[in-house]
């Protein structure tokens, strides 16, 4: 979000670019002092040479350094002439700002120097748009992919919290089911308490505190049985 606010700051910062004051100004070209015209744009020096390139490149210009300048010699410009032409452009500056100069001389004597001087200015004029639509188009460009890569993140976001709320359901149940057995659980062994209280209670009521004496009384029974089986078996020796 933060970017995507920045990216829209840096766009309509660009609208300033239609108030950079053009000037008039002359250069040397060769031996020759030229009419030109000069604009000083505070965007980085490469940002603006690219776009120049480009904008020379949409316009089907071939050029070649010559004096400094790009130079597109004895070709016909039809934004500047109708007749061949020396079209010069050159881009200087650094990282905060950048001056652009354009001049033209034409390669036909009987043409209109003068027009030829005007269509320059205003090439310059429109170069100044056609940066904005740049910047625009990579600003655009940028906020499209941080706007897609929102979208995706949205999504998944999306898709995690559905697993999340499935498995939280899931895990909501099996507490429900654990709860079920508890409260069973419980019940299970109140009930065996309650047996077993039930159990010990006739265990008393049965023996009335005498199973101590029953278990005497078949002690002593036992070593009667004991005492009779030795007799016998003496017996049994003599009757032998």
């Amino acid at each position: 979000m933060k970017k995507i606010l920045a990216l829209t700051l840096i766009a309509l910062m660009a609208v300033n670019l239609n108030a950079q004051e053009i000037k008039e100004t002359t250069v040397t070209i060769g031996n020759l002092n030229v009419p030109a015209y000069t604009m000083t744009i505070e965007k980085d020096k490469k940002m603006v040479q690219d776009a120049m390139e480009q904008r020379l490149k949409d316009a089907k210009l071939k050029t070649k350094k010559t004096d400094g300048y790009e130079a597109s010699l004895g070709k016909v410009f039809e934004e500047i002439a109708s007749t061949p032409i020396n079209f010069y452009t050159k881009v200087e500056g650094n990282s905060r700002s950048a001056t652009v100069t354009v001049c033209a001389i034409s390669t036909d004597l009987s043409a209109n120097q003068q027009g030829i001087n005007a269509n320059v200015a205003t090439f310059l004029k429109n170069y100044a748009r056609y940066i904005e639509k740049l910047e625009a188009a990579k600003h655009l460009e940028e906020a499209q992919n941080v706007l897609k890569k929102a979208e995706k993140e949205q999504k998944n976001a999306v898709s995690d919290l559905e697993k999340m709320e499935k498995n939280v359901k899931k895990d909501q149940e099996k507490i429900a089911d654990l709860q079920k057995d508890v409260a069973k659980w419980k019940k299970d062994i109140a009930d065996a308490e309650k047996n077993i209280k039930e159990l010990k209670d006739k265990i008393e009521k049965a023996t009335d505190g005498k199973l101590p004496d029953a278990q005497k009384r078949v002690q002593e029974a036992e070593k009667a049985v004991n005492e009779a089986r030795v007799v016998v078996e003496k017996y049994q020796q003599l009757a032998q």
